[in-house]
């Protein structure tokens, strides 16, 4: 399973259907994600993959994609980054 496959799977975890999840999908626009939801993902993201995230210094969260690729560039580089 890939990175975005585990990620989708996590947001399934979480009441998303993976048929709306697609990398252009805008979080708060498209997916109806506030930021108390936002908090929700990326602390179920974080548990599942073991990682540390920190929205603020990623710039923040536009799109489905831009979650995808957070983890992805955490989990290659090996790095934990809490904020």
């Amino acid at each position: 399973m890939d990175i975005r496959e585990q990620v989708v799977a996590v947001m399934r975890g979480v009441g998303f259907d993976a048929g709306e999840l697609a990398d252009d999908r805008r979080l708060a626009e498209d997916l109806d994600i506030d930021s108390t939801e936002l908090v929700e993902i990326v602390v179920a993201l974080e548990q599942h993959f073991g990682i540390g995230i920190d929205a603020e210094a990623e710039g923040g969260f536009t799109v489905f994609g831009d979650l995808v690729e957070c983890v992805g560039r955490l989990l290659s580089a090996g790095s934990t980054v809490r904020g």
